[in-house]
C-alpha cells in the first residue's frame, strides 16, 4: 500500500500483525504501527503537517480495521476517540459555537456543554468514516490556498480514494494552543463548527439558554 504526499514521494507501510491477539490488542498494535511511520517521515508541528498527519493516519486505521474485519460501530469509535478527538479542540470550538453566550454558563454547564458537542461530533465522524469501504488507494494533496493569521490556520486537503474514483475536499480550521489542534472542519458548502452553531442559535430563540442546557442534559 501506498501513500502520495504532494512533493513528499511515497512511503510504504507494511503491517506485521499477530493473527492470534486479541481483537482489541490487534487495533491497538496496528494503530500504534501506523503512528511510528508518520513520527518518522513527516515535519511535526506545522499546521499543514499535522492535518495531513491527522487525516492520514486516521484513514489508515480505519484501513486496518477493515482489513482484519474489526470495523464495527464501537471500533470505528474508539479509532475515532484514540486518533482524531486527541487533535480536536473542542473548548475552542464551543466557545465560538455560543459566541457571547459562553459566559452565560457556568463553570459546571461549560463542562456538560463541552462535552455534549464533543459525543455529537464523535458519531458525527464515526458515521463518516463507516461511509467509507474498501480503501485501497489513499492520495491526499494539500491545496495551494494555505493561510496562516496569528494563531489560526487553515489548511485544504484534496483526498482522493482507490484511484480517483472517490476525492472531495476539506478545509481544516486550526488554532494554535500548546500545540496546532483542529477546531472545525468544512467539506464543500458545509462547516461542521457552523451547523452546530446555527442548530444551538435556534434552539436558544426558541427556548433560550435554559433550554438549551436542559436538552444537553438529556443526551
Amino acid at each position: 500500500m501506498y501513500l502520495h504526499l504532494k512533493k513528499n514521494g511515497k512511503i510504504k507501510l507494511i503491517f506485521y500483525l499477530d493473527k492470534n491477539m486479541l481483537k482489541r490488542v490487534i487495533i491497538i498494535l496496528a494503530i500504534f504501527h501506523i503512528n511510528l511511520a508518520f513520527a518518522q517521515t513527516s515535519d511535526a508541528g506545522t499546521p499543514r503537517s499535522v492535518a495531513v498527519n491527522v487525516i492520514e493516519s486516521a484513514l489508515l486505521s480505519l484501513k486496518t480495521l477493515q482489513e482484519k474485519n474489526t470495523d464495527s460501530l464501537s471500533d470505528i469509535e474508539d479509532l475515532v476517540l484514540s486518533k482524531l478527538m486527541p487533535n480536536v479542540s473542542i473548548d475552542y470550538a464551543a466557545k465560538i459555537m455560543l459566541r457571547d453566550r459562553w459566559g452565560d454558563l457556568n463553570p459546571n454547564q461549560q463542562v456538560m456543554f463541552v462535552n455534549h458537542v464533543k459525543r455529537s461530533i464523535v458519531q458525527d465522524y464515526v458515521g463518516l468514516l463507516n461511509s467509507y469501504e474498501n480503501l485501497n488507494d489513499l492520495n491526499i494533496e494539500i491545496e495551494d490556498n494555505y493561510s496562516l493569521n496569528a494563531n489560526e490556520s487553515s489548511v485544504k486537503l484534496h483526498i482522493a480514494i482507490n484511484k480517483n474514483n472517490y476525492h472531495y475536499f476539506i478545509t481544516l480550521k486550526m488554532v494554535e494552543l500548546d500545540r496546532w489542534y483542529i477546531y472545525d472542519a468544512v467539506f464543500p458548502g458545509i462547516s461542521m463548527l457552523k451547523h452546530y452553531q446555527k442548530n444551538f442559535d435556534s434552539i436558544i430563540k426558541r427556548k433560550g439558554m435554559e433550554g438549551l442546557m436542559a436538552i444537553v442534559a438529556k443526551n
